[in-house]
């Protein structure tokens, strides 16, 4: 359920004002509905200090998590302020030689083209008056250069659009003559070397005094969080509105929080001017669900969306038809073994760290889910080798089956959403406007069945389905004196038939992935009959297919299983995602360090 909110504006002394945040913060109950970010200088420069550190701090849990996660036995243990200053200074150092490394390199590569040779000896050379030129230009360039009198060419190198060649003459030609590349003294292929040789121990050495801060690592993280809270502590304070002798600050609190507030309130001596949002606030949502519904939470992390406060909690219905659109995608009781052993494993690997459980706990369903979809339609890493549900295996009817399967998850997860909206309206037109929808979209259901199904006639009822359901959204919905709304009404007609049809998807999807996997197992079956030699090459070829169909598998889930429910579901339950998760002003620290 979403928790409902109440709007607080808390007054106190501006004498007090400090010592009221620190006891607000420590509630952590309150969001604060506007902060001004940056209002001052003080907030501007922890703000890049954070921002400052978190790419320093970001950069050397990198380094530490390329080094297998090992701390060097002469690591070096400092304060938090003192490894993020260390570990700045060092990865600063470092990005200058990267630069000087990639610009010797890029240098380097250009000069190759001449091959091997010696830029002080080009120098001697010219002393003595033998003059050695590096040219590079077109085929005519090339014969004008050898028609030049006293001129040698010898052409080094040759590719689709340049000739480079050296002329070698005893006077120094007309300048212009020849179309010289000009080489400064630093144009030299052994010092260039030289140069990123020394450069490359450089950046080994700062590497090293890096991995020497890992074992500072969590004293610096733990600094972070100690800026980010000083950061937004700032920002609030710089939030509070000052009338004479009083402060001010409003924002948004659970209501079963409220009468925390309230005893602090008592306590401080604050006062409280307590009323509901209105329709224009910017309420943030909170939501409080049920161990099961709680499942699906990471998916709406992963996507980013949350509900509107205003809007339904939908995580219940949408973890139910998720799964089962997962099942039906991933379509393999092989994949979904590996699935599941993947699960186990993070279990395993990961059971110490709380928020890595709920995501395993959430794939541990969907894995099950694939599963026994597998085993309904005995498939088994696009092989059959145990019986299934005779529904969903018989050649003659598995098809019509399971479209008519899909069909049925439509009707019923979009009358769910049709008769969610109609008993949260609560009005007699929105809700005779949702009944309206509920029968139209019956009415596109028996004809999808008919029309792709089992074709046939269409049957009477759907003839009155369909015209007590005009008739409902013609009265409640359609707003005959706005005409864009009438001349659209055909089109959300259409746009609701189309909705039926879209969970087809589940289906094509689903035999996409069957015939991708059972393709496969052909090619390497195919591969070792035709030579027992051949058994590793077919086996390679079929492991190479199934990884790819599984990482097909998966974006499909991603592109269709989500797109039902944010999307086609979420339009008929009257759902935008439009929300913002409640972020209370709180305490985020344990413990404070310099």
């Amino acid at each position: 359920m979403i928790v409902p909110m109440k709007k607080v504006t808390l007054l106190a002394l501006k004498s007090e004002q400090d010592s009221a945040l620190v006891a607000l913060r420590s509630l952590g109950v309150m969001q604060i509905e506007q902060l001004r970010v940056g209002a001052s200088d003080s907030a501007q420069q922890l703000k890049e200090e954070f921002d400052s550190g978190s790419r320093i701090v970001g950069e050397l849990d990198k380094l530490f998590k390329e080094n297998d996660g090992e701390v060097p036995a002469a690591g070096k243990r400092c304060s938090g302020a003192e490894a993020i200053e260390s570990a700045g200074a060092l990865l600063d150092k470092r990005d200058q030689l990267s630069g000087e490394l990639n610009a010797l390199s890029q240098r380097l590569k250009a000069l190759e083209v001449w091959g091997e040779f010696d830029r002080p000896m080009l120098d001697e050379l010219r002393e003595k008056g033998i003059y050695v030129h590096l040219c590079a230009g077109s085929e005519r360039q090339l014969r004008e250069a050898e028609e030049l009198p006293g001129v040698e060419c010898r052409v080094i190198r040759q590719d689709s659009a340049r000739i480079y060649f050296a002329a070698v003459s005893l006077e120094e030609p007309e300048p212009g003559t020849l179309p010289e590349i000009r080489l400064s003294a630093e144009d030299d292929p052994a010092e260039l070397r030289s140069r990123i040789q020394e450069r490359g121990r450089e950046v080994g050495v700062i590497n090293g005094r890096l991995k020497e801060l890992f074992a500072s690592l969590p004293a610096a993280k733990k600094r972070l969080r100690k800026l980010h809270a000083e950061w937004e502590f700032t920002t609030v304070h710089d939030s509070l509105d000052a009338h004479g002798e009083v402060v001010t600050l409003t924002g948004f609190v659970p209501e079963p929080e409220l009468e925390t507030l309230r005893a602090a309130a008592r306590t401080n001596g604050w006062g409280l001017l307590v009323a509901d949002p209105g329709p224009d606030d910017q309420v943030p949502t909170l939501l409080r669900e049920s161990k099961f519904a709680k499942l699906i939470s990471p998916l709406f992390q992963f996507l980013g969306i949350s509900p509107g406060y205003h809007e339904l909690d939908v995580s219940a219905a949408v973890l139910v038809f998720f799964t089962i659109f997962y099942g039906m995608i991933i379509g393999d009781a092989g994949y979904g073994l590996l699935f599941l052993a993947g699960t186990l494993f993070a279990m395993w690997k990961f059971r110490g760290r709380p928020a890595a459980q709920l995501p395993c706990r959430m794939m541990l369903v969907l894995s099950i889910a694939a599963i026994v979809w597998g085993v309904l339609t005995s498939n088994y890493f696009g092989t059959s080798p145990l019986p299934g549900l005779k529904i969903f295996t018989d050649p003659a009817v598995k098809d019509a089956n399971v479209q008519a399967f899909c069909f049925i998850l439509a009707i019923a997860q979009l009358s769910l959403g049709r008769i969610w909206q109609a008993f949260r309206d609560r009005n007699f037109r929105n809700i005779g406007k949702n009944i309206g929808w509920m029968l139209i979209l019956w009415g596109n259901f028996f004809l999808t069945l008919k029309l792709i199904v089992w074709p046939g006639d269409f049957p009477v009822y759907m003839y009155w389905l369909y015209g007590i359901g005009l008739l409902l959204v013609i009265a409640c919905d359609v707003n005959w004196k706005n005409m864009a709304d009438v001349f659209q009404f055909p089109f959300n007609i259409i746009g609701s038939f189309v909705d039926v049809l879209s969970y087809i998807r589940l289906f094509a999807v689903g035999m996409a992935g069957y015939y991708i996997a059972f393709s496969f197992n052909g090619m390497a079956s195919d591969i070792w009959k035709s030579s027992p030699w051949f058994l590793v090459f077919g086996v390679l070829v079929a492991v190479i297919g199934h990884a790819m169909n599984l990482g097909l598998c998966i974006l499909s889930v991603l592109v269709h299983g989500v797109r039902l429910n944010t999307l086609e579901f979420s339009n008929h339950v009257g759902l935008s995602w439009s929300g913002s998760n409640f972020k209370p002003f709180k305490n985020n620290t344990k413990s404070e360090e310099n």
